[in-house]
């Protein structure tokens, strides 16, 4: 009908000239829509549906709240499938924002405790450091049961005791013909001992003596030549040794058998191929078919002598009076467990302490209930010193003898139940005969035996012992130059076949895993005509 308003919808105010542009909002339920610009009257028609109803709107919040944290949680924890896919080649766990490039080490910076070098893998604290032979495959022999053998690796530069005093782990050195110097036994540079674990021993050097040097790599690569071919160790017999000089040098002559099963062809050739991987300076010389002839510089070192094999050889002719061996095992007083493992041996060994170490008077008293005999372990200058640093405490040859003295003193107050001295490193101090006359001068009343540990081949350590009037003896054998269990036993049957040719040995070892295992093994192999004995039951 003309005029009818139309159904649901309300009239213009009349105040809205342009058809309601400034009218109130309607009420909730009822909003009209707005008009045109070009001012005319709205359309009739019903009003318009909302595009989305609430329910839905709350839905696509959630879902943007839900997508967001789920954003900040892959920021924050990373991806899921990348922890899968990248779990068997991981680096540890680290947040990293991903607008950021990996950092690198600043000059001069030094990577944090534990973690490894850029572009190195993390690895197990160095042994003395002569690489395994290359392709070589190393057959155990005897090795100990799991289990078997436990250290307590003492911390950084001992606990805190060494401070700056402990060094930083040796670089591998080079031979003239660039190939790395074998670290077990690299030694060079005027030094007996070479570095090892700093965790466990901090302070070690190197050996002077080249053609010594030579022999315990021939040593060694003999014993490698064993294992390669699969040959009990029984096969391989020191029949004699003794002690010459030349260039200056003292080293050990040895007479061995080595009995084969057949032609001595494959032993030779294996002999030779693992000389050539170990020594720079050892040759093998077939004199003849039997014969072979190791030498070391140009000296011969060696006389191996090859032998069918017929089941077990012949005893060894042992001096008048039985034969005497003392083991003495330095660097004690960091590893407790090492301790224990040493006290419960069923021969006695000799604990040599060093008197500034974490566990000293703990280690001292371990092994004094276990009725074992007690030494103080003296660090002395070696050679490299600045550079090598034997620790607190040290003698040292620009010391002024009163000081010297009180250093003495108080490595014996240090050491409870100690009935001995020995010098820890020293290669340049035991060359000074005053600071050694000092040392001993000091030692006067205490009781006190002297062992000189011969780091030097020129020490004097033992001569003014004997000049002031104490006990004094003399080192023959190092056991763990080359931290391998199967030639420290070897190094075990030589210091017993001096025993036996000369009545006596002392032999000096640390206390690392592997010297553990072999003087446990050992104790169910050894040759039984020789006494192990301490160093107190021998002749000085």
């Amino acid at each position: 009908m003309a005029g009818e308003k139309n159904p649901g919808k309300k009239a213009p105010r009349k105040d809205d000239a342009k058809g309601g542009a400034g009218r109130k909002p309607a009420p909730s339920g009822k909003s009209g829509k707005p008009s045109g610009a070009s001012g005319t009257r709205r359309s009739g028609g019903k009003r318009g549906k909302p595009t989305l109803t609430p329910l839905v709107a709350r839905a696509v919040l959630a879902i943007c709240v839900a997508a967001t944290l789920l954003v900040m949680l892959l920021f924050v924890f990373g991806s899921p499938m990348k922890h899968f896919t990248d779990s068997g080649a991981r680096k540890p766990a680290v947040a990293e924002k991903s607008d950021k490039k990996p950092q690198t080490p600043q000059s001069g910076q030094k990577p944090q405790k534990g973690e490894p070098k850029r572009g190195e893998q993390a690895e197990l604290p160095q042994l003395p450091q002569f690489p395994q032979l290359p392709q070589l495959p190393q057959t155990p022999v005897g090795d100990a049961p799991n289990g078997e053998v436990s250290t307590d690796g003492a911390k950084g530069d001992a606990a805190g005791t060494a401070g700056a005093d402990a060094p930083q782990p040796a670089q591998p050195e080079r031979a003239a013909n660039g190939k790395p110097i074998p670290a077990e036994a690299r030694e060079a540079d005027g030094e007996v001992r070479q570095p090892v674990t700093p965790g466990n021993l901090p302070y070690e050097e190197t050996l002077d003596a080249p053609v010594e040097a030579g022999v315990k790599q021939v040593d060694y690569a003999l014993v490698q030549t064993v294992t390669r071919l699969g040959l009990g160790r029984d096969r391989l017999r020191l029949a004699s040794i003794e002690n010459r000089q030349a260039k200056g040098q003292t080293f050990h002559f040895q007479r061995m058998e080595m009995r084969l099963d057949g032609a001595p062809d494959r032993f030779v050739q294996t002999l030779k191929e693992t000389l050539a991987a170990w020594s720079d300076t050892a040759n093998v010389e077939q004199r003849a078919d039997d014969l072979l002839i190791v030498t070391v510089d140009g000296l011969p070192t060696h006389e191996i002598s090859l032998l069918l094999y017929e089941g077990t050889p012949p005893p060894v002719v042992v001096a008048p009076g039985g034969a005497r061996l003392a083991i003495v095992i330095d660097d004690i007083g960091e590893s407790m467990s090492s301790v224990r493992d040493l006290a419960a041996l069923d021969y006695p060994v000799t604990f040599s302490v060093w008197p500034r170490s974490t566990h000293a008077r703990e280690a001292a008293e371990v092994a004094h209930r276990a009725g074992r005999e007690v030494m103080i372990h003296l660090p002395m200058e070696p050679v490299r010193y600045p550079q090598v640093k034997p620790g607190p405490g040290a003698i040292l040859s620009g010391q002024q003898p009163q000081e010297m003295a009180a250093l003495v003193r108080d490595a014996v107050r240090r050491v409870p139940y100690a009935v001995g001295l020995n010098n820890h490193m020293g290669s340049r101090a035991t060359q000074n005969a005053a600071a050694m006359r000092t040392v001993c001068e000091a030692l006067d009343g205490t009781g006190l035996f002297v062992l000189d540990s011969m780091t030097h081949q020129n020490s004097k350590l033992y001569f003014e012992a004997k000049r002031a009037g104490l006990p004094a003896y003399k080192r023959n054998v190092f056991l763990d130059v080359i931290a391998d269990k199967r030639n420290i036993m070897f190094q075990l049957d030589k210091a017993a076949r001096i025993a036996q040719a000369e009545g006596q040995a002392i032999a000096i070892g640390h206390p690392l895993p592997e010297t553990v295992a072999a003087l446990k093994e050992w104790a169910r192999t050894r040759d039984r005509s020789v006494s192990i004995v301490t160093v107190r039951q021998l002749s000085h």
